[in-house]
Order: C-alpha cells, then sequence, then structure tokens
C-alpha cells in the first residue's frame, strides 16, 4: 500500500465488517484514511434502493471498496437460488448507482471467481475469457449477480464516464472465515473435517464430489493487500483478477490439511455431491503487470494460520 495516497482520503467500505472488508477496513485505518463502514445493525440495508443512496449522501466517499455479498460454498447455495440472485443484483447495481449519483470519483467492485464461465478447458482463466461462456450451474445465481455488476459498471462508464475497477477475486481463506458447515467454503470445510476428525479419532473424513476439481487459493491478507493496490493505480473497466495463480485440485488441498494437522485416518468420497467447475485458477499475468506485486504468503503457511485460529476461537469459527 501506498500510505500517503489513502492518508485523509474518505473512504465507504460496504461489507467492511465481514471477513474479507475487516482487513481492508485495518489496513485503511493504519494508513489514515477517513472510513465510513456501514453496519446492517444499525437497520443500513443495501438491498433497498433508497438506503445506498442516503448512505452516500451522508458519507460522501471519495472511493468505495464495495465488499458486500451474502454467499457461501456450493450447499449454502442450494435452494436459495433466487433469493441469492436478487439479493445480490439489488446490492451490486444500487450500490454502483448510488455512489455515481453521489459524486464518489472511483468504484472498487469486488466480483468472485465464480462469475467467470464454469465450462470453459483452460488450465488458467485470464480476464479475456471472462465474457466467453455461461457461469457454472452450480452456482450460477450468484456468479450471474456478480457478473451484472461488472456489466453495470461498463454501462456507467460509458454513459458517463464514471472510473469503476472490477476485480475478480479468487477463493479466500484465512483466519475469521465462515467455519460453518452450512456456509463454508472448500478450505475452510475441509479443514474442520480434519480437525473434527483428529480430534475424535475418527478414521474416515468425506470429502464431496470426486476430489478433482481445481482451485486457486488466496491468504485473505495477500487479498486484502492487491485489492488496495489495485485501487491506488487501477483505472480501467476490464476485469482484473487478483490471485495466487497457482491450482490445487481438492484432493491434493485435503492431504495439505491432513499432514498440518497430523491426522491419520483416511478419505472417502461422496461422488454423490457436485463438483462445481473442474478448473478454476486464475492467470496473473495482467495483476503482475498492472500492480507488479504478487501474493505472498505460502499456501502451507496460509493453512497453519487459519488452523490456528480456528483452534484458539473454535465455538463462535463453527457458529457464524
Amino acid at each position: 500500500m501506498n500510505k500517503s495516497f489513502w492518508n485523509g482520503k474518505r473512504v465507504a467500505v460496504p461489507g467492511g465488517g465481514g471477513f474479507l472488508g475487516s482487513r481492508i477496513v485495518e489496513r485503511l485505518q493504519a494508513a489514515g484514511a477517513e472510513i465510513a463502514v456501514p453496519r446492517t445493525s444499525e437497520g443500513v440495508d443495501f438491498r433497498r434502493e433508497e438506503d445506498c443512496h442516503n448512505y452516500f449522501k451522508t458519507t460522501k466517499p471519495e472511493i468505495v471498496v464495495n465488499c458486500a455479498a451474502i454467499q457461501g460454498g456450493i450447499g449454502y447455495h442450494k435452494g436459495k437460488e433466487a433469493s441469492l440472485f436478487l439479493d445480490n443484483t439489488k446490492m451490486g447495481l444500487f450500490l454502483m448507482e448510488a455512489a455515481q449519483a453521489s459524486g464518489a470519483k472511483k468504484f472498487v467492485n469486488i466480483v468472485a471467481g465464480c462469475s467467470y464461465p464454469g465450462y470453459l478447458e483452460k488450465d488458467e482463466l485470464n480476464e479475456d475469457d471472462y465474457w466467453n461462456g455461461e457461469v457454472h450451474e452450480s452456482i450460477f445465481s450468484y456468479g450471474f449477480s456478480r457478473k451484472a455488476s461488472v456489466a453495470y459498471g461498463t454501462a456507467l462508464k460509458r454513459q458517463y464516464g464514471w472510473n469503476s475497477i472490477h476485480l475478480i477475486l479468487a477463493n479466500m481463506y484465512g483466519p475469521g472465515e465462515h467455519f460453518n458447515p452450512e456456509q463454508s467454503k472448500a478450505l475452510a470445510g475441509l479443514t474442520k473435517k480434519i480437525y473434527d476428525a483428529k480430534k475424535s479419532g475418527a478414521q474416515t473424513v468425506e470429502i464431496w464430489g470426486t476430489g478433482k476439481p481445481v482451485r486457486d487459493w488466496l491468504y485473505v491478507e495477500d487479498g486484502a493487500e492487491g485489492i488496495l493496490r489495485a485501487a491506488e493505480v487501477y483505472d480501467d473497466v476490464s476485469p482484473l483478477n487478483i490471485a495466487s495463480g497457482v491450482g490445487v485440485s481438492v484432493t491434493e488441498l485435503a492431504e495439505i490439511i491432513k499432514r498440518i494437522v497430523g491426522y491419520e485416518g483416511s478419505f472417502a468420497y461422496n461422488t454423490s455431491r457436485p463438483d462445481g467447475a473442474i478448473k478454476k485458477t486464475f492467470g496473473v499475468r495482467k495483476m503482475k503487470e498492472k500492480l507488479h506485486w504478487l501474493p505472498e504468503t505460502p499456501l502451507e503457511e496460509g493453512i497453519r494460520s487459519t488452523l490456528s485460529w480456528l483452534d484458539a476461537n473454535y465455538e463462535h469459527a463453527v457458529t457464524h
């Protein structure tokens, strides 16, 4: 981060109390920014257009870093497709509309990697692939809602010349994420299962699907750093990946966690459960060129930190 860039700037962080947003807020505070973090507990609901306009009229931010979303792993989305689509589409479009109307100079839109096409047979997904196919059916409603926000940013650029950037994030993990089974993603879900099996002496751990899907895992502190670097220097409406660029299969990930936990049992694959997209690793050439940066945290180091946090905060972690 360039702290002089942020010092004294008014920055709004919708979703600033969440897993990623809280890291961004911490970094902005250290850099001397004036930060506005909306709270749903205070009655702010960004699914309501009026709330979005009132919030930005009051806070008058120069920059918005939008981390607001309602989402989870594949299992979390099952049976909630329509409500998740509507809620996330409303938030994404209303926040951007209201920020532009209020005079914000830049909108940093955090977009999930599941908005990429889900059926491309490629070793890595690059920004030029973003519009080249359908999102995966296993998470289509959330993926498409986030894709809609990228399209709206492009429309605002064309009509008003307004500056929004759209950062496509790999799967993030780290201390403080969701470990409750309903909402956790693959890494957190596997970590909890293997941790629990070690504690209880269970001989097997169930893995959803075939174990073959490949994912790109980004430590949350690296994600926050990449987002703020992009906010400082990137001003193109075309998407930009923020990722590790390293693909790890579900089975490989489970074996790494198993070794770190010290678990000696075996894995049982439940192939009645969905795999999701088979391959989702993100290209980082453009990121490296534009940001002069690559993530620093090795996967094993990040998992050790995550596991340490889970061990120290277990009761809270598995219920939130």
